[in-house]
């Protein structure tokens, strides 16, 4: 009889350390991919943080600087194919406080916040008047000029210079509407060279300055 007892502790005594043992690994197997997830959530939001940032971007000016209304265009397949997010991710973007991007719920993971310019431009319109020179400066810096020229009759403009470079020339005369390409690093003073008298009316310069101001942009993935 006592061996009958010891018999049946030693088989309840086994499976309860086999139910341990189970559970124990089950719960060592649910850490493990816990930690494996977690892992792919940090690596694949920092390294997507890094590339919407960097000057490489459609939707960048340069390193940094968002170009506003921008980034919004990007969508799930675009961020899967172009930025490697695994299929089973969830992206939120948060440019400021509002939420500009979202592939799903999002609602928990990995959240990766930095400080970007946010990048805005207006369109801006200037007329010399020729009064005592040939030569205007631009109240702001810009990366392009549209120049639209309509002399008086009888008179030639052969050669536009931005600062000290020629940016356009033509000996027949220049007439007609051109973009410029000039330093956004430097105040631009533009030339007029021409033949004949330049009044009011004869360019019309358009140009695009910038206008930044600081925000956040959060990155957060949910694997």
């Amino acid at each position: 009889m006592r061996g009958q007892t010891e018999l049946v502790a030693l088989g309840v005594a086994f499976v309860v350390l086999t139910s341990a043992t189970v559970a124990g690994v089950v719960f060592a197997h649910n850490a493990l991919a816990t930690a494996e997830r977690d892992s792919l959530e940090q690596q694949t939001a920092r390294a997507l943080s890094d590339r919407l940032v960097s000057a490489q971007a459609s939707h960048t000016a340069r390193e940094n600087v968002l170009v506003n209304g921008t980034l919004s265009t990007l969508d799930e397949t675009t961020l899967r194919e172009r930025y490697n997010i695994p299929d089973g991710a969830d992206v939120r973007l948060v440019l400021g406080d509002e939420t500009v991007v979202r592939t799903g719920p999002a609602t928990d993971g990995t959240t990766v916040e930095r400080l970007v310019l946010l990048e805005s431009r207006t369109t801006e319109q200037l007329r010399p008047n020729f009064n005592n020179s040939r030569t205007t400066t631009l109240p702001r810096r810009t990366s392009t000029v549209r120049l639209t020229i309509t002399p008086p009759a009888g008179t030639t403009v052969e050669r536009v210079f931005a600062n000290s470079r020629v940016v356009l020339s033509n000996a027949s005369g220049l007439r007609g509407s051109f973009n410029v390409s000039i330093s956004p690093f430097e105040t631009a003073t533009l030339r007029f060279d021409a033949v004949g008298v330049l009044d009011s009316g004869s360019v019309t310069i358009a140009y695009e300055p910038a206008e930044t101001r600081k925000t956040t942009l959060q990155v957060v993935v949910d694997a």
